[in-house]
């Protein structure tokens, strides 16, 4: 009996198991629902997920149509998607809703960036630094936009406000450098350019940078230490390995330069500059009509490569094709290259 009493208390505990687990239905409110999608999107806007991004604030917006992060946050993915139109309308929304904010303004003036409506742009950043003078994001790109229209001291101003914002900001002290760089401010330049190589020293192009300007400044032996770091940092970075050969060329190391040229042609068999510095080298070398050739490699491949144009010329004087000679410098010349102007004067009639 006992035994009997056991087995059928297991049946009974067996059969009543599934009805102890009882499943609780829980319901968010709409406004923790559209907290929920808000950071789901997050998530997915941090992982550059950008339609899946759009999706879940979409849904947040949905349950919550005055949530302006989840609108901002949208708005950001919609210009990373490219689509500025609805990036446009929900950074309006933001405005209308948090007219003091910053971010918004700041955000307005990549969506007017990306759509190329600079003046726009501009507005935009002054909107921004008018709400907080310390956005150091707002004052970098203000500067950009000064030293495309010529106005490099407005431009160092721009980029400074950035950097006192923002005291490790490596991009600004690059660009002020440049800045400087063009009202001949060449010590101003290189201690920016130093500066900012300090704070990210992993950026071949902040070298490049700091070895033209010591090349500007005729210091040849730190321009090569500058571009033999930028390939260190970055074997691949073709533009200071073509400017290590042209500086190598100047310095008076044409099997260096030559070495050099040659080997961006092997990464990079397209390379107009390289075909032109090779051009340079021959001339150098007094081998014409290899110059010749390089420079009409360089030419086929860029039809608007003005310094080809003026190394052919000379090639050309040298091989006695006179009339070709005369051609190129005059096209260099209308390329920009004004040393063929003396060319020119001297050699070619009108």
């Amino acid at each position: 009996m006992k035994k009997l009493f056991i087995v059928l208390l297991c049946a009974f505990s067996y059969n009543l198991f599934p009805q102890d687990t009882v499943k609780v239905a829980s319901q968010l409110t709409p406004d923790q629902q559209a907290e929920a999608d808000y950071n789901f999107g997050l998530e997915k806007l941090k992982a550059n997920d950008y339609t899946s991004a759009i999706d879940f604030f979409t849904k947040s917006i949905t349950n919550k149509p005055t949530f302006d992060k989840a609108l901002y946050n949208r708005a950001v993915a919609l210009t990373q998607a490219k689509r500025y139109v609805e990036a446009a309308s929900d950074i309006n929304a933001v405005i209308k809703l948090t007219p003091n904010n910053a971010d918004a303004y700041f955000t307005k003036s990549l969506i007017y960036f990306n759509e190329g409506k600079k003046d726009s742009q501009l507005v935009a950043l002054d909107k921004c630094i008018g709400i907080n003078a310390n956005h150091g994001e707002a004052s970098y790109y203000k500067g950009l936009l000064l030293y495309e229209n010529g106005d490099y001291k407005s431009a160092i101003d721009s980029y400074g406000r950035a950097i006192l914002a923002k005291a490790d900001y490596a991009y600004a002290y690059n660009d002020r450098a440049s800045a400087k760089r063009a009202l001949n401010d060449l010590a101003g330049a290189i201690a920016d350019y130093e500066k900012a190589i300090s704070l990210d020293p992993n950026q071949a192009f902040i070298y490049n940078n700091l070895g033209s300007v010591y090349h500007e400044n005729k210091n040849l032996p730190k321009a090569i230490e500058a571009y033999d770091k930028a390939l260190q940092v970055n074997p691949k970075y073709l533009i200071a390995q073509n400017n290590r050969g042209a500086t190598r060329l100047e310095s008076g190391n044409t099997k260096s330069a030559q070495a050099d040229f040659e080997d961006v042609l092997k990464k990079d068999p397209g390379n107009s500059s390289a075909y032109n510095g090779l051009s340079s080298v021959f001339i150098k070398t007094k081998e014409y009509a290899k110059a010749r050739d390089m420079a009409n490699k360089a030419i086929q491949l860029n039809a608007k490569n003005g310094p080809a144009y003026y190394n052919r010329g000379i090639a050309r004087q040298m091989l006695r094709e006179e009339e070709g000679c005369c051609q190129d410098w005059k096209k260099a010349l209308e390329l920009g290259v004004t040393a063929a102007k003396s060319f020119i004067n001297t050699d070619c009639s009108e």
